[in-house]
């Protein structure tokens, strides 16, 4: 009995040993789990992933869990200007819970979001995040090597404007309206919205118009020649004043012509004239 007694506390003195040993197996185990995900997350240094929605991207470098984000051309990514002096870190649990803080030296680190890491592999990642019903995916970009650039500063963007005096736009477009109004192949009140695409160089990729002319099937020759002329005017593109740099935008154009605006036709016949007068003296002179 003694013995059987004797047995049953030894048995019950190792039960702590045994629980703390798999504890610290379990403990050794999440360790692991989360190195993994950070390794995979981070390539060990700075891992490059862009986001397949959007022109836009992430970067995540193991050295203090930094947080980045960039846009196509690689500049650093703010959501608002307030933004640029915080700093971002990221971190992620065992349950592959990615959570994303922002900081200063005068501010504590604060959540500022976070969510579910649904896939995580060596060149796909897909995160939900909080309070969102998509899903991000991001693949492991081709560019692992270059760093990222500045952010570029809001206040030296400039617009994209018209190639050519607005006087010369009107005088254009109103030449071209008058054209197909003798043929009366074109309407008396025209109001026009044309949106354009404009590429890097300034350059119209695409035209069309924002809503479509009610008479559209009436004077379809009209539209389609107005539209490949609007398609064809110099634009300067969209541009940062200090690196130079221009940028692909969409702009939107408005067109309106009046029949009735008889001082509008007799300017700008008295106009046209005056520089034909000009030019013939000029050539006279010579």
């Amino acid at each position: 009995m003694k013995r059987l007694l004797l047995c049953i506390c030894i048995f019950l003195s190792l039960i702590p040993l045994v629980l703390w040993g798999q504890g610290k197996v379990n403990k050794q185990s999440r360790g692991q789990k989360v190195a993994e995900y950070i390794s995979l997350l981070t390539a060990d240094n700075i891992k490059y992933w862009d986001c397949v929605i959007g022109s836009w991207g992430v970067a995540l470098q193991k050295q203090g869990l930094e947080y980045m984000e960039y846009d196509e051309r690689r500049h650093r990514r703010y959501a608002i200007q307030t933004c640029m002096s915080y700093l971002t870190s990221f971190s992620v649990d065992k349950r592959r819970k990615l959570k994303v803080f922002r900081y200063n030296s005068v501010s504590p680190a604060k959540l500022h979001w976070k969510g579910d890491i649904l896939k995580l592999t060596e060149d796909t990642l897909i995160v939900k995040w909080e309070d969102s019903y998509a899903n991000l995916l991001f693949i492991k970009s081709k560019d692992q090597s270059s760093p990222l650039k500045p952010a570029l500063n809001p206040y030296n963007r400039r617009a994209a404007d018209y190639g050519v005096s607005v006087d010369s736009l009107l005088e254009m477009a109103y030449s071209l309206y008058c054209t197909y109004r003798e043929k009366k192949a074109c309407p008396d009140t025209m109001l026009l919205v044309v949106k354009l695409k404009l590429d890097e160089e300034g350059k119209a990729v695409m035209a069309k118009y924002e809503r479509t002319p009610p008479d559209s099937a009436t004077y379809a020759d009209f539209y389609n020649v107005f539209l490949s002329f609007v398609k064809s005017l110099p634009f300067t593109p969209e541009r940062d004043i200090e690196t130079k740099e221009t940028f692909e935008s969409t702009i939107i154009l408005p067109f309106s012509f009046f029949a009735k605006e008889s001082v509008a036709e007799m300017f700008r016949r008295e106009l046209r004239q005056k520089r034909q007068a000009i030019s013939k003296k000029k050539s006279t002179a010579k």
